[in-house]
């Protein structure tokens, strides 16, 4: 079995497919999923204002079939 050591660790940001184990332990079939989508896409010109949006997200049909 390898055994990794260090003399100092410093985390400084865990996000949401981040782990931090400790001990005797195993990971098996670790995996991690996000999706962001987000809309307003360009506005251009002078003094524009958006209130009230509403955002239509059009998911492109996948090659593998997934």
């Amino acid at each position: 079995m390898t055994r990794i050591s260090f003399h100092n660790l410093n985390i400084d940001q865990v996000s949401n497919s981040s782990g931090i184990y400790s001990g005797t332990n195993v990971q098996s079939r670790f995996s991690a999923y996000h999706q962001k989508n987000e809309g307003s896409g360009m506005i251009i010109g002078n003094k524009n204002v958006l209130q009230q949006n509403r955002h239509l997200i059009i998911k492109k049909p996948n090659p593998q079939g997934e």
